[in-house]
């Protein structure tokens, strides 16, 4: 077997000293650009690696962010990991990424396991199990026995733990604000779990613009599922069946549900039912029939999280709360009926 290279073997070879190859290895110091550059290159043509392990043991730190997820399928949270790796590499962190299918006993199971490999900190979206009230306190308490630096991202627990989200209540208000000038006022929701901030967040916007116009939302009109083309499907089979104009889905892949439904059934949108979706994830803007939505700018959503995060691991001052402003997107599903 080839013996490990060392940064002692590195040093050796450039006769320079230990104490100088390590800090050029570890990006510190203050060493002329020249001398750097020739460690780098003779470390790289030797075969050197750093031995992560042997560094957390000295530092106390692994440089390691553990970032859980409810469902790495849905576009949403993949494209908010991948900007989250791509910032937070940055800043000189890795990242451990967990899924949880949307369940409790895979939360527990990841941030306890999480903890075993020492990670620095946590970016947590919580599955729609945990959220559910009568999870709360479980989930809290294991949450403190870790004793790891955590920040929520989407969803969060009411608490003084920093949390990065959207404004979804301004979101669902100008999504139905929208509908209702363009004549629709038999309106009818697809939403997430209502157990998640989003979902009654948004649930709540939505009733803020109906109650501003006098307008009643029948509770018949509200179909609570998940987040998945599934139940955008079985969403507008209800919906449909009570003669609504407009069905606003709390996601854009019960939105693609929906679309589904309605060719299936020899419909067209928007000409026999219009449709506005939450997030514009990438496929709504190229659908045939393009899709309005509301954009959530899951970019800067990333960015803000990995500036917390690290801000809490490095003793710096940082928000519980950074809210995020979204964007209605109009496009071609929703039909003006005032005319």
């Amino acid at each position: 077997m080839q013996k490990k290279v060392t940064i002692k073997d590195v040093a050796e070879q450039l006769g320079l000293s230990v104490t100088t190859v390590s800090l050029v290895l570890n990006n510190k110091g203050d060493i002329p650009e020249s001398t750097r550059s020739r460690i780098r290159r003779v470390a790289e043509d030797m075969g050197y690696h750093p031995d992560y392990m042997a560094r957390s043991l000295v530092t106390g730190k692994s440089h390691i962010v553990g970032v859980l997820v409810p469902d790495i399928s849905n576009q949403f949270f993949a494209e908010t990991v991948r900007h989250l790796q791509t910032e937070l590499n940055n800043y000189g962190y890795d990242i451990i990424l967990c899924n949880s299918e949307e369940r409790m006993d895979n939360d527990i199971k990841y941030i306890e396991w999480l903890s075993g490999r020492r990670v620095d900190g946590l970016v947590l979206t919580l599955s729609a199990q945990s959220m559910q009230e009568e999870n709360r306190g479980k989930m809290q308490r294991v949450l403190d026995g870790v004793k790891i630096p955590y920040v929520f991202l989407d969803r969060y627990y009411e608490s003084n733990t920093p949390k990065i989200l959207v404004d979804n209540v301004d979101g669902g208000y100008r999504v139905t604000k929208y509908l209702l000038d363009s004549g629709h006022t038999n309106i009818g929701l697809i939403t997430g779990p209502m157990s998640l901030n989003s979902s009654a967040n948004r649930l709540e916007g939505v009733q803020k613009a109906m109650a501003e116009r006098g307008i009643a939302l029948p509770k018949e009109n509200i179909v609570s599922l998940s987040y998945d083309i599934d139940s955008g499907r079985q969403g507008a089979e209800v919906l449909i069946a009570r003669d609504v104009t407009a069905i606003f889905c709390f996601n854009d892949l019960q939105a693609y549900g929906v679309f589904a439904y309605v060719n299936e059934h020899g419909m067209k949108v928007p000409d026999d039912i219009s449709l506005v979706g939450f997030d514009d994830i990438f496929y709504s803007s190229i659908l045939e029939t393009k899709l309005t939505t509301v954009r959530q700018h899951i970019r800067q959503m990333a960015l803000e999280t990995c500036k917390v995060v690290v801000n809490l691991l490095e003793g710096k001052p940082c928000p519980t709360e950074v809210k995020l402003t979204t964007e209605l997107i109009v496009r071609d599903s929703v039909k003006d009926i005032t005319k």
